[in-house]
C-alpha cells in the first residue's frame, strides 16, 4: 500500500506514515485503499466496515459508496446495494459504471422498470457497451418486451459480433416472435463460434422441430446429447423428432436414455407406448403404457391408449 501524501509504500497497519507524518489513521484515501485489498481477497464484510468508516469521515466519498455497492452486491444484500449506489449517484464522476451496476441490483431485485431505466441511463453515457445493451435485453425480455429485448440484443451483437450470450439470447427471442428462420440463424452462429454450447445446440434443435424440419432437428439434439450426455431433455426431443420422423425404434432408444435420467417422466413412456405400437409390438406398448400410469394413474393419453390395446383383436398395423 502507497502514503496518499507522499505514495511511499506503507503497511496496511500503519497508523503513521515514516516517510511525511500523514494521518493513515484518518486519511479516507487509505481507508480506501485497505477496504480495496479487503475486497479483493474476498474479505466483503471487512471491505465493507472499512468503506462504512471512510464514508463517516467524508459523506460526499462518491467512490465510497460505488465500491460498497459492488461489494454489497457480490454479498447478495441487492436492496442495500441500491440504496447505496444510488448514493454514489450524487457525487460520482464516471455515473456509467454506477447506473450499470444499480441496473444489475435492481434486475435481481425484479425492479425490472427500474433496471430498464439504469442501463438506458448508462448507454446514454457509453453507447458503445455491447454488455449493457446485452443487459437492457434482459430486462426487456423478463418484463415481456419482446421488441425491445430484440433491439437492444441486435446492438449488443452489432457492436460484438461474437458475443455468443447476446446471440444466444437473441435467438430466443426471434423464436418467441415466430420468426423461426432467424432464431435458427443465430444459434448457428453460437454453436459454430463455441460448439460446445449445449443449450445452443438444444435451441436449434428446438428452433429446426418447430420449424418441421425433423432430420436436421434430430441431428442439432443428437449432437446436445453428445455434448452433455445427462442433459435428459435432449435425450427426450431426439426422441421427439425420431418419432415424427418414423423412425419408431431409434426413438425407443432416445426416449430409454432420457428415462434413465428422468425416470419419472410418464410422457416418455406414452411415446415409447405409441412407438411400439406402430412396430406391432403390443407386449412392449402395455408394459411403458402400465409404467407411465403408475407414476400417474390419470394421464389421459396413457388411459386412451390402455383402452385402445384392450379394444384390438387384430394385430396392429401403422397408423392406428
Amino acid at each position: 500500500m502507497d502514503c496518499p501524501k507522499c505514495q511511499t509504500a506503507v503497511s496496511a497497519r500503519a497508523k503513521y506514515c515514516d516517510q511525511c507524518g500523514a494521518n493513515l489513521a484518518e486519511d479516507v484515501g487509505f481507508i480506501h485503499q485497505k477496504a480495496i485489498d479487503c475486497y479483493h481477497r474476498g474479505l466483503i464484510d471487512e471491505a465493507v466496515k472499512l468503506w462504512d468508516e471512510a464514508l463517516a469521515k467524508q459523506p460526499d466519498f462518491a467512490k465510497g459508496y460505488y465500491y460498497k455497492g459492488l461489494a454489497l452486491y457480490d454479498r447478495g444484500d441487492l436492496q442495500q446495494a441500491v440504496e447505496v449506489l444510488t448514493q454514489a449517484l450524487k457525487g460520482e464522476k464516471e455515473p456509467f459504471r454506477v447506473y450499470f451496476k444499480l441496473g444489475m441490483a435492481q434486475y435481481g431485485l425484479g425492479d425490472l422498470a427500474g433496471s430498464i431505466e439504469s442501463y438506458r441511463k448508462a448507454l446514454q453515457l457509453n453507447p458503445g457497451s455491447a454488455e449493457t445493451h446485452y443487459r437492457l435485453g434482459l430486462s426487456c425480455l423478463r418484463n415481456s418486451d419482446l421488441e425491445g429485448a430484440r433491439q437492444a440484443l441486435e446492438k449488443a451483437v452489432g457492436l460484438n459480433a461474437k458475443y455468443t450470450r447476446a446471440l444466444y439470447t437473441l435467438g430466443l427471442v426471434l423464436e418467441q416472435q415466430g420468426e423461426l428462420d432467424q432464431a435458427v440463424e443465430r444459434f448457428r452462429q453460437v454453436v459454430t463460434i463455441s460448439p460446445s454450447y449445449t443449450s445452443a445446440i438444444f435451441e436449434l434443435g428446438m428452433a429446426l422441430y418447430r420449424k418441421g424440419d425433423m432430420v436436421d432437428a434430430a441431428a442439432q439434439f443428437r449432437a446436445a446429447v453428445e455434448s452433455s450426455p445427462r442433459y435428459a431433455p435432449a435425450s427426450f426431443m431426439l426422441g421427439e423428432a425420431l418419432r415424427r420422423s418414423g423412425d419408431f425404434g431409434e426413438a425407443i432408444n432416445a426416449y430409454t436414455e432420457s428415462l434413465k435420467l428422468n425416470p419419472k417422466d410418464a410422457e416418455a413412456y406414452v411415446h415409447i407406448a405409441e412407438c411400439n405400437m406402430q412396430l406391432d409390438l403390443l407386449d412392449g406398448a402395455r408394459e411403458a403404457i402400465a409404467r407411465a400410469l403408475a407414476i400417474n394413474s390419470q394421464h389421459r393419453d396413457a388411459q386412451y391408449l390402455q383402452n385402445h390395446l384392450a379394444q384390438m383383436k387384430t394385430p396392429h398395423k401403422p397408423g392406428f
